[in-house]
């Protein structure tokens, strides 16, 4: 990508809070990155300079501090949906509501809720580098990330690993929560993804796009009513209205998507190793849902590693292999990179 901007070079800090909870920017001539590690290490903003546009969605709901801000009944398995404003948010150990070995887990799990610690590892005109990590409360797991940000790319590398910190196996789910909406797919968009397979989550409401409970090919995908249609289109943000949540499996050695604009100039592009990350959930929150938490007001497109399926029943799941299973003091490593494609530079 040519230099076309004019400080050419990186800049990271960590002077800044919001409702008390700290905020770490990273930026170069292309990005401004924002990250909420008072809470969750949620990336809040994505923000493309030579486009103007930030890519993550943000819903009407505020970003709250959940230690100032509290629900009248403080539920653990809705969490999640309380204090959900868009954004990226990281998801561990699990993602179903369920009991886990004795430990209540709520909803996305532990991470996503609690503050993070954090160092600026690498502070220069050349590159940025920003180290996360936490352990949450009931399983005992320790999750650290690496965020770098070079000066001349449009592009964010991110190393991660996940450390079981006792001897006993655990059984895990690990996701990364991204989502966009609008102005970004207002006149819709497509997906473009090396993913063969493709299999919609039965236990979603009656107002959704594809057909449930049946494995198919990606991306020719029958619709709620039978019919083959292309699935990796995105309709336009004022029809079609409908609620609904899907897999993508069956990525080769690498796995990568790129979700595009309407024009196709304007690309969010992930890539990733799907040895970790062996499934990425496709989430489409559409107008659709008027009662809590949505209450007809959210337009949410999703596109989210994860390391296994959602399951209705997490504990037959578990004994048949789907989660990932931690060893005994064992640790995982992985990365990936996520970039901006501009077909107008």
């Amino acid at each position: 990508m040519p230099h076309r901007y004019k400080n050419n070079r990186c800049t990271i800090s960590d002077d800044w809070t919001y409702k008390n909870m700290k905020v770490v920017y990273m930026e170069n001539d292309y990005l401004r990155i924002g990250v909420l590690v008072g809470r969750g290490s949620d990336i809040f903003e994505f923000y493309y300079k030579p486009g103007a546009i930030d890519f993550m969605l943000r819903l009407q709901k505020d970003i709250h501090n959940p230690n100032e801000t509290f629900s009248q009944i403080r539920n653990t398995p809705n969490q999640l949906e309380d204090y959900y404003y868009g954004g990226w948010q990281e998801a561990l150990p699990n993602s179903p509501t369920f009991n886990y070995r004795g430990a209540e887990l709520g909803q996305h799990g532990e991470v996503h809720l609690i503050p993070w610690k954090h160092a600026i590892i690498e502070n220069s005109a050349e590159q940025v580098a920003l180290k996360l990590w936490t352990q949450p409360l009931r399983v005992p797991v320790t999750i650290e990330k690496t965020l770098t940000l070079h000066k001349d790319s449009a592009c964010l590398n991110v190393e991660e690993k996940l450390v079981n910190e006792s001897p006993t196996d655990l059984d895990i789910m690990w996701g990364h929560h991204i989502a966009f909406g609008l102005p970004f797919l207002k006149e819709g968009g497509h997906i473009d993804t090396n993913a063969s397979d493709f299999y919609a989550e039965p236990a979603m409401p009656d107002n959704r796009r594809f057909e449930p409970g049946k494995s198919q090919k990606w991306p020719l995908v029958n619709n709620i009513n039978g019919q083959s249609h292309n699935g990796s289109l995105i309709p336009p943000s004022d029809i079609e209205h409908y609620s609904d949540l899907a897999y993508l499996s069956g990525f080769p050695d690498t796995a990568s998507y790129t979700l595009w604009n309407s024009s196709k100039d304007l690309g969010f592009k992930v890539a990733w190793d799907p040895s970790v990350f062996t499934t990425l959930w496709y989430w489409q929150e559409r107008f659709a849902t008027k009662d809590a938490p949505w209450w007809g007001s959210a337009y949410a497109l999703g596109l989210e590693l994860w390391t296994s399926r959602w399951s209705a029943d997490p504990n037959k799941a578990i004994k048949e292999g789907e989660w990932l299973r931690l060893k005994g003091n064992e640790l995982i490593s992985t990365s990936f990179t996520i970039s901006i494609e501009d077909k107008g530079l």
